[in-house]
């Protein structure tokens, strides 16, 4: 049930410790960034908190609905729109049965059967009703096939601060055969009385090796690919898969050198035009672009601070990397970076995605030129 589980060796040592000597804590915190397997090791660690004790050489009946994700005694939840469908729902968590490492939830797949589909304007996230009805009612419960009766429960950190406060009635008042496994990949969003209540595992980003072979094994992507798609991922698996599975991507990484070439000879009419190209493709994919971009001036620093022998993720665009340190000397890499960054982020609200890069154009042209300040827009109190 481990054998699925890419890397995290020391995550799983721990746990298997835990069941070794019986000393399952009855709240864990899996936090990480996405795509690291958070989500896999706690579906692993589900089935052997319930197997009968069959060590996977023939599956027990427990194991088999584990595996099926139809034991009645482990729960899925997600963050969902107030409108979601329950059938939808089902369909998402019936996908983790084929791959532990799918992107099922409404937040980062708002459309399951459209790639690339527009951020939805639906705000995912935890009720009161739903801890209380969904969750509160079952884990009150004594288990019914298994030992244990357990949550699974994805991205805690979208909880409101009234259902919050009701999931931590449920932490200061477990149930003797209840155990919680909440996931985030932003612990610092949450309350300190429900972090002091979970055992805290952190999960670190994988490898590039680890994240090639896993592609090359899982989903048989070649070689070439798996290498750039891993080196580009940032330690995220799922991350690595969406790269890795892009047909546009080698467009994609044209498309923002030429926004960058764009940027700096202030050559308004194509800038426009490509921006025009990005927005066309939907939130979700102006984001990645930003992303790849953002992972291109990433190497142009380490290029400038280490030279050739510099770690960089676009290896096969290592020309264009040093032509650009050795034209450009004058520029102002940390704020450039910043600007990036921090246009990333506004891509998740509802800003105007065209201002935005219009914004981010002009201001990568003057950091290029020398000094910035490395902000977007000015704080309100400046003016």
């Amino acid at each position: 049930m481990w054998n699925s589980i890419i890397g995290q060796e020391k995550v799983i040592e721990l746990l298997k410790n835990a069941l070794a000597s019986e000393r399952v804590a009855h709240a864990y915190l899996f936090h990480g960034i996405d795509g690291v397997g958070k989500l896999a090791v706690a579906l692993a660690f589900a089935r052997a908190l319930q197997c009968a004790g069959c060590h996977e050489a023939e599956p027990c009946p427990s194991c088999k609905w584990a595996l099926q994700l139809r034991h009645p005694d482990i729960q899925i939840m997600m963050p969902q729109p107030s409108n979601a469908d329950p059938e939808e729902v089902a369909e998402r968590i019936a996908l983790l049965s084929q791959d532990e490492y799918a992107v099922v939830d409404f937040i980062r797949a708002p459309s399951l059967g459209r790639k690339n589909a527009p951020k939805s304007l639906r705000q995912a996230f935890y009720s009161t009703e739903r801890i209380n009805l969904e969750l509160r009612n079952k884990m009150n419960m004594r288990p019914q096939q298994g030992r244990y009766r357990i949550a699974i429960i994805l991205d805690i950190d979208t909880i409101h601060v009234r259902a919050a406060n009701a999931f931590l009635k449920l932490l200061e008042e477990p149930g003797p055969d209840t155990v919680f496994i909440a996931l985030t990949r932003r612990k610092d969003l949450l309350l300190p009385t429900i972090l002091s209540r979970c055992q805290r595992i952190a999960f670190d980003n994988l490898a590039a090796d680890v994240i090639a072979r896993a592609l090359q094994e899982r989903k048989g992507i070649e070689a070439n690919v798996s290498v750039t798609a891993a080196n580009m991922s940032g330690g995220s698996y799922s991350r690595a898969v969406e790269l890795a599975e892009n047909e546009d991507l080698r467009h994609d990484r044209e498309r923002i050198l030429n926004f960058l070439r764009f940027a700096f000879m202030q050559k308004i009419d194509q800038q426009t035009a490509l921006i025009e190209e990005f927005n066309q493709t939907g939130r979700n994919r102006t984001k990645n672009l930003l992303e790849l971009l953002l992972n291109w001036m990433r190497d142009v620093s380490l290029y400038r601070t280490m030279g050739a022998n510099a770690p960089i993720v676009n290896r096969d665009q290592h020309a264009e990397i040093a032509r650009f340190c050795g034209n450009l000397g004058n520029a102002d890499l940390d704020a450039m970076i910043h600007l990036i960054e921090e246009a990333r982020l506004l891509t998740e609200s509802n800003v105007n995605t065209t201002l935005l890069l219009i914004n981010l154009s002009l201001n990568l042209g003057q950091a290029m030129r020398g000094p910035h300040n490395g902000m977007l827009f000015k704080p309100l109190t400046t003016l």
